[in-house]
């Protein structure tokens, strides 16, 4: 900043001024295409008036959302209104490397989950965090962009829980319709969608010494898809090394569509419902600060995410009687609405190891860097570093079924942006990131994060108060279950980082665990199994994959909310298309199988309304 500010005695004249503002003019061009006003639908709010009629609302425009809106307006006769709670996203959430810097801004909810007497004693007024997308693409927008479908026994577990046609052979033909895979020799992929992924391998050093670190321990293989176990440098939402969102894939590419009205910083706060007949007939928002009564003549979508939606139907009387009751709202329809939330748990453990295994950056290079990626979308900042390698192993028995995902950060030694920021991410308190920077200021420092593919632990979503925009009550019950599964699990995930670390690969590279303190757990030595015990359940984290809260299941199941076409138990005319049906989480990263979700659910509007349409 001090050549801003200072006179400058190099004082440039044509034709090298030239040449400099035509450098400057080219970044500044380069910076303001990351996020041009013209790439999605203009914002139809100042013509939505109270009473319009559509024949479709779908209530957000995030993963599931977005597809659902592209899918239904591809019908010419239909007029599909898209309602958001946010805005269109900035410029700051197209760039891969700043993928944590979207996190408390006005793009997130920033949702604080309740305290709990089971997690995240430790972190930041005791509360775990619940970062959610509040824009059109939702929570793709401040993801890690990794996209991984799940394992096949995911999804032909719904389907051997009575929902018919969710197994992963009819699923997979879904994900392919709108996955467009830029790896032309990859064939398990779909080529033709609007959702363009991309996979590259990291060039740090670390990468490569992890690989053979895992297979001193006996766990590395390469990861097929159909393969339940084994590692790999993951597919990512990244296109020309920027973000693709769901918005901007499903949204942006249809932004002329005459059919399609999106709306933005519209909060639908509940539904209209015919109570004689339980008909959803449409529903009220709150649009810049109008309240208005939309009419839907076929369906309403309820996309709004795992907190959202059963937030909405809740206020609007379809949800848990006694809950409902409590605070003086009309039962509509007694459904376990909010119950069932499902995500999963991870524990942040810090390692220090010798500065060679990262590749340093001088002040000219991250200059080089800047330049590369506004003017040619290329380098560092248009991926994740070494987040995307990653693993699934099985630290329990010999199944092939993972129950743990391995996820990987590398910190630079004195990093002064991604290591406070992750910290930040997971609400770790300050003394402890304390401890973590003071490690990292002659040393690399790694992160390394064990997640549980397939928590026992659920939660619950509930209403604060009957005030329709009030924000709900987020009860996470992380390492809750009765046999501490849960807990253990994560134990031995960090036993297996312990002999990572005293692998001969890792101690050639001086690798070594960053020993803290935690005041709720200073009885138990550090290192130890009890200490770990206590270390999980105080500084633990959630991975923001919130799913399960309208559960999919059979109208015999008590604790289902929709049915396997997604139509809401016992109410006609609505329907919830989104993560929250997931009977049970998938056993990687949720936003994949989401979206595959949005593509499912507006076949089934399809097929009940168009006579002559025909399915996958």
């Amino acid at each position: 900043m001090e050549c801003l500010t200072n006179s400058c005695p190099a004082t440039l004249t044509p034709p090298a001024s030239h040449l400099f503002f035509t450098l400057i003019n080219a970044l500044m061009a380069s910076q303001c295409a990351l996020g041009p006003e013209n790439r999605y639908p203009p914002d139809y709010s100042k013509s939505l008036n109270d009473g319009d009629e559509f024949d479709f609302i779908v209530i957000g425009a995030g993963s599931a959302g977005s597809i659902v809106a592209n899918r239904l307006s591809q019908v010419e006769k239909w007029k599909v209104l898209l309602l958001e709670a946010g805005d269109y996203p900035s410029a700051l959430s197209e760039i891969p490397a700043m993928v944590f810097s979207v996190q408390d801004t006005p793009e997130d909810w920033q949702y604080k989950m309740e305290p709990s007497k089971t997690c995240c004693l430790s972190l930041k007024g005791n509360i775990c965090v619940c970062p959610r997308g509040k824009a059109v693409g939702g929570s793709s927008i401040l993801n890690a962009m990794i996209y991984v479908r799940g394992n096949p026994n995911d999804f032909n577990t719904w389907a051997a829980a009575g929902n018919e046609d969710w197994d992963y052979k009819t699923v997979v033909k879904h994900f392919k319709k709108f996955e467009n895979c830029q790896d032309p020799n990859d064939n398990h992929y779909g080529k033709n969608g609007e959702l363009e992924i991309t996979r590259y391998k990291s060039q740090q050093p670390i990468r490569d010494i992890l690989v053979d670190a895992y297979k001193e321990l006996g766990y590395y293989q390469e990861y097929q898809e159909e393969n339940s176990l084994g590692f790999m440098d993951s597919y990512m939402t990244i296109s020309n090394g920027m973000r693709s969102s769901a918005g901007k894939s499903f949204i942006g590419k249809i932004k002329d569509r005459k059919n399609l009205y999106v709306v933005v910083n519209a909060q639908v706060g509940k539904l209209l419902i015919n109570k004689t007949q339980n008909i959803v007939y449409g529903v009220e928002v709150k649009v810049n600060g109008r309240i208005l009564k939309i009419n839907a003549r076929n369906e309403v979508i309820l996309s709004a995410g795992s907190i959202n939606s059963p937030q909405i139907l809740m206020n609007s009387g379809i949800g848990p009687k006694e809950h409902l009751e409590d605070l003086g709202i009309e039962l509509v329809q007694n459904l376990s609405v909010g119950e069932n939330l499902q995500n999963h748990f991870s524990f942040p453990f810090f390692i220090n190891i010798d500065k060679s295994v990262v590749n340093p950056k001088s002040d000219s290079e991250t200059i080089d860097e800047l330049y590369n990626f506004f003017m040619h979308r290329k380098g560092p900042l248009s991926e994740i570093d070494i987040t995307n390698f990653m693993g699934f192993i099985n630290v329990k028995n010999d199944s092939m079924y993972p129950n743990l995902q391995l996820f990987h950060t590398v910190h630079y030694p004195d990093d002064q942006y991604l290591l406070p920021v992750i910290s930040k991410s997971f609400n770790i308190p300050e003394e402890i990131l304390t401890v973590f920077q003071e490690h990292n200021k002659h040393n690399s420092n790694m992160l390394l994060l064990p997640s549980i593919t397939k928590p026992k632990s659920v939660g619950r979503v509930r209403l604060n108060s009957a005030d329709s925009f009030d924000k709900p009550l987020i009860y996470p019950n992380y390492l809750s279950d009765e046999k501490n599964e849960d807990l253990e699990l994560l134990l031995e995930g960090i036993k297996m980082f312990q002999r990572l670390v005293k692998t001969e690969t890792l101690k050639k590279y001086k690798a070594e665990i960053v020993e803290y303190t935690l005041p709720n757990c200073q009885k138990f030595s550090f290192g130890t199994d009890d200490f770990w015990k206590c270390a999980i359940r105080n500084i633990g984290t959630n991975f923001y994959h919130e799913v399960g809260s309208c559960k999919m299941g059979p109208r015999e199941d008590l604790t289902a909310v929709v049915d396997s076409k997604l139509r809401v138990h016992g109410i006609k005319g609505l329907r919830v298309i989104d993560g929250s049906v997931m009977p049970t989480i998938t056993s990687a990263n949720t936003n994949p199988p989401i979206i595959m979700i949005g593509e499912r659910g507006a076949e089934f509007i399809k097929k009940e309304w168009l006579s002559e349409y025909e399915e996958l």
